[in-house]
């Protein structure tokens, strides 16, 4: 290698949301926290909605006493019997704001499906989706038409030039759900929820919901937490997402404008019969499926059909509201709760820059499509702008070393043939001006061939690192991994994070050399992945994370084949409150690397990314003696690899200890032996649980001088460790 620098549903026939990897919606989880935590909240909305609830059957009852089944029959009927009207008397623009909280990973969205989400938006809220066409014949005349409007904003609240999408470099991208969630401060932005229409894009939400959002009013005025949270694969129908979740928003979109559930405020779907309080959505127990027709989604009601077709449903064939949600929606946005009726003000479409757009000139940014930064020779990734401030309307780019070399194509696909590392320069202009960015070092080419093909060991003594094989990234731009002299398994040097004053969630990665496995596995069979490490933790409760990927196809996509996090991690017991170096061989371990399905594979990369632990309670990790290679390893060595057997102090001038680790529950005896394989002491046999074990060795009776064998049998296998008595 070459060094570089430093929720939800949608409408798609053939899946059903059961099938996704998200449940669909924390609305009422988060609702019932809020509930649960402030009683007075559930009073307030109560109270709210009984007044709209009393309101809507009113005019239920007045316009459509002759439709029972509360759905309007015919066309005829629905616009002569004073209810809403299809086309309301005002359009209500909604300013919009992104925040895409990111790593640099896949989460980090593109503006084109940003803005492909708002087009959704808009599509499903004017009754504009070409699919209303299959919406059944009890509903097809109930099909409301809302009328919002939604546009991104182009001015932020100081008045700037905006596009309305915001990146975050922030490990809040993997969010804790619930009412104490962390939207204050600056990490993630904060934009007035009584001026903007706030959608946090994320990476993974902690709850599994695939979004959530609240009720007006859950929440004072211009709080920041009263806004959208989603996972970022189902924002739009493309990019990371798809169409099956491309309707998420719409779903919670409609509770933020107080639509409930279609059953109620739970999240539980066919559980029991229910409603939201909608004059003209029948009773249901909703439905996580969709029904194969009209007559088997007749439960709650012999005789009426439920609207399983409805947005606030969790159905995958969503395609509709009903009128009478489109009323109790634009009741929400009339009123003051929580400032809704602020949004759409002559005075704050002006302020936010929906109306009187202004035109700046760009601060340019791009981003690489996918994330596809690493990629094999011959190989091809493609550029996106990212300019945060204005809409781009003109794209100049220059690729150095790529084909084509130069584009004025808003997203390029380039080619590049030979491994090495490439810059980028981009322009972007509008009619206010254009604003150049260069990055080095921005794409990584690797070879398809391994540059190492035979055993190897590293143990940092006689490199410098980061160089042409040994590659370190830093996308947090924190303490990354960088080589010491001051520790080390063997000798003076290894790798090392000063974690110690690491924020919270930080990630750093080492990419180490490609290896021709098959070469080295065939030479001297079987080839194994050990390596090194020391680290303790900075109090009782922090986990820290180490994991080891694989790739085959240069970085392209990455397999896990190790992991560890909190205690298991950790080699040094109990808690360190200053930063941690190691002091001897004792707090090192040899970590085993599972590669046997990489046996046969002829160009590997492998990397290991740091977590650090989410609350900022981190530690020093260090790693050394990285050996891909057989070098004749016994039987008894892989055995005392793969227990983590560490026997110490050795030499000893008492007691020994040894520790060792268990995956599960085992038949475990621990020997001391003399050089006659006489057993001179037994420190455990017994069936052990899974876990880290330790004890130790002449607590009672020092031994005589002289060298030893501790023997830990697991299960009829043995390993063994020299020790030296003195």
């Amino acid at each position: 290698m070459k060094k570089t620098v430093v929720l939800f549903f949608g409408m798609l026939s053939v899946v059903s949301f059961a099938q996704e990897k998200a449940k669909p919606c924390g609305h009422g989880d988060v609702m019932q926290e809020v509930f649960n935590h402030d009683p007075a909240a559930k009073a307030r909305i109560d109270a709210m909605n009984k007044e709209l609830e009393e309101a809507d059957q009113k005019a239920f009852k007045e316009g459509y006493k002759n439709y029972p089944n509360g759905y309007f029959s015919n066309e005829a009927a629905r616009q002569g019997g004073g209810g809403p009207n299809s086309t309301q008397a005002v359009v209500l623009n909604i300013p919009v704001v992104f925040h895409i909280l990111h790593e640099e990973g896949l989460e980090k969205i593109s503006p084109t499906q940003v803005r492909e989400a708002v087009a959704i938006l808009n599509r499903d809220y004017n009754k504009q989706n070409g699919d209303t066409i299959d919406v059944i014949t009890d509903f097809a005349n109930n099909i409301g038409k809302v009328e919002f409007n939604f546009v991104l904003a182009t001015k932020d609240p100081l008045g700037n030039c905006t596009n309305g999408i915001v990146y975050h470099n922030s490990p809040l991208t993997n969010w804790t759900s619930g009412d104490n969630c962390p939207y204050t401060g600056t990490t993630t932005g904060k934009w007035n929820p009584s001026k903007y229409l706030n959608i946090y894009s994320v990476k993974s939400i902690s709850s599994g919901a695939a979004g959530y959002t609240y009720l007006p009013g859950t929440w004072g005025t211009g709080n920041a937490k009263d806004a959208i949270v989603i996972l970022h694969d189902y924002v739009g129908a493309s990019g990371t997402s798809t169409v099956s979740h491309s309707r998420a928003l719409t779903h919670e979109v409609g509770h933020w404008f107080n639509l409930p559930h279609v059953w109620g405020g739970t999240n539980s779907p066919g559980v029991a019969c229910g409603n939201e309080g909608v004059a003209d959505t029948p009773v249901t127990k909703g439905y996580d499926y969709c029904p194969s027709d009209a007559s088997s989604a007749q439960i709650c009601n012999a005789g009426v059909t439920e609207n399983y077709q409805n947005y606030m449903d969790y159905s995958y064939c969503s395609m509709m509201f009903t009128n009478g949600q489109v009323t109790r929606m634009r009741a929400a946005a009339n009123s003051s709760t929580a400032g809704r009726s602020t949004l759409w003000s002559a005075t704050n479409l002006t302020n936010t820059g929906v109306t009187g757009p202004i035109v700046c000139a760009p601060d340019a940014g791009f981003m690489v499509v996918f994330d596809k930064r690493f990629i094999c020779a011959g190989n091809n990734t493609q550029f996106q702008d990212s300019t945060w401030n204005t809409m781009v309307t003109g794209w100049n780019w220059s690729f150095p070393g790529g084909v084509p070399s130069t584009s004025t194509d808003s997203m390029p696909i380039v080619v590049y043939n030979t491994p090495g590392d490439y810059a980028v320069s981009y322009t972007a202009t509008t009619s206010a001006g254009s604003d150049v960015v260069s990055r080095n070092d921005v794409i990584h080419v690797g070879s398809n061939t391994a540059s190492v093909t035979a055993g190897f060991v590293e143990g940092f003594e006689s490199i410098t690192v980061p160089n042409a094989d040994w590659v370190i990234e830093n996308p947090s731009g924190t303490p990354a991994w960088q080589q010491t002299a001051t520790a080390g398994a063997t000798g003076t040097q290894s790798m090392m994070i000063n974690n110690f004053t690491n924020p919270g969630g930080s990630v750093e990665v080492l990419y180490t050399p490609s290896y021709n496995l098959s070469a080295i596995n065939t030479a001297t069979p079987p080839v194994s992945f050990t390596f090194k490490l020391a680290h303790q933790r900075k109090t009782a409760t922090a986990s820290e994370k180490l994991q080891v990927f694989s790739s085959t196809n240069c970085g392209l996509t990455w397999a896990q084949r190790y992991s560890k996090s909190g205690s298991a991690l950790a080699t040094v017991t109990g808690a360190n409150a200053s930063a941690f170096t190691p002091s001897g061989a004792a707090q090192w371990r040899t970590e085993t690397v599972t590669i046997t399905a990489l046996s046969t594979s002829v160009n590997v990369w492998f990397k290991f990314v740091f977590t650090s632990d989410a609350s900022g309670a981190s530690n020093n990790i260090y790693i050394d003696d990285i050996n891909i290679s057989n070098n004749g390893v016994s039987l008894e060595t892989e055995l005392a690899s793969q227990f983590n057997l560490l026997v110490y102090p050795n030499p000893a001038s008492d007691k020994v200890n040894v520790a060792f680790d268990l995956a599960g529950k085992h038949k475990v005896k621990l020997e001391l032996i003399d050089m006659l394989g006489r057993t001179v002491e037994t420190a455990v046999d017994a069936e052990l649980s899974q876990g880290t074990h330790e004890y130790s060795f002449g607590l009672n009776k020092k031994p005589a001088s002289g060298i030893y064998f501790s023997k830990l049998t697991v299960d009829g296998r043995s390993a063994t460790q020299k020790v030296v008595i003195e």
